[in-house]
């Protein structure tokens, strides 16, 4: 099982920095998971949020603001005095720097994000890279646009898909009818251990997120979860291998 770093090592440096992605390669993580936004001037950026409200020293929507204002924020200092100063960063520089793990990127904006999506993928190295998104029809898109980029689906049981008996039937029909690679689902063990019967035995790419707690870690790889994400990678790393 692959432990990949929650927005890097997100417990001890600020989310979605290079200071949080560099820390949890250093811990051992295989993979460093990331969100991304579109900016107005269509560049696609590294932060989970759609406004710099919680992480950044000045406030702005995503959206409506072009890389060269966002570029100036401060988005460490709000997690500590030795981070400040630490950037946004554009999701180019993260691909061509950690080239050497996986890299789980989160889609967070909408449709209009495709088109910059596929046109950086059809230009740099992206063999390690995942895109994920909670949104079906955005990973069924740039599935059929990136056929060489490994794809999954988010599903929250009860929130984006249905909570019932037939959901683990609903989502491998969901992956196999749109070509994925796979899907990343929330932490339930409850869920999980049903799942498993239904995906083990299949080619597919079985990610499960946020896991702090090494007991839930242990649990999840004996079901067979391709990888998991956790914002402590040393901790669950020290418990799992």
């Amino acid at each position: 099982m692959k432990v990949i770093g929650h927005r890097g090592a997100s417990f001890y440096a600020p989310e979605n920095t290079f200071a949080a992605f560099s820390l949890a390669v250093s811990q051992g993580a295989d993979g460093i998971e990331m969100d991304v936004h579109l900016t107005k001037d269509g560049k696609v950026i590294v932060i989970h949020d759609r406004t710099t409200e919680r992480v950044g020293d000045r406030y702005f929507k995503i959206p409506e603001v072009s890389w060269s204002e966002l570029r100036k924020i401060d988005v460490g200092s709000y997690f500590g005095k030795k981070f400040e100063g630490e950037k946004i960063p554009l999701l180019k520089d993260v691909i061509e720097t950690f080239k050497d793990v996986e890299l789980y990127v989160e889609i967070k904006s909408g449709m209009e994000i495709v088109e910059p999506i596929v046109s950086m993928f059809k230009r740099i190295y992206t063999e390690n890279v995942v895109i994920f998104s909670f949104n079906y029809q955005l990973v069924k898109e740039l599935k059929r646009r990136l056929k060489d980029v490994k794809v999954l689906f988010i599903a929250e049981y009860g929130c984006n898909v249905p909570e019932n008996p037939d959901v683990y039937d609903y989502l491998i029909e969901l992956m196999k009818s749109a070509g994925l690679d796979g899907i990343s689902t929330c932490a339930s063990l409850f869920h999980g251990k049903r799942f498993s019967e239904k995906v083990k035995n299949r080619s597919l790419i079985w990610n499960v997120w946020t896991v702090d707690n090494p007991y839930l870690a242990a649990e999840f790889r004996k079901l067979g979860v391709t990888s998991l994400t956790t914002n402590r990678p040393d901790w669950i790393i020290s418990h799992v291998r």
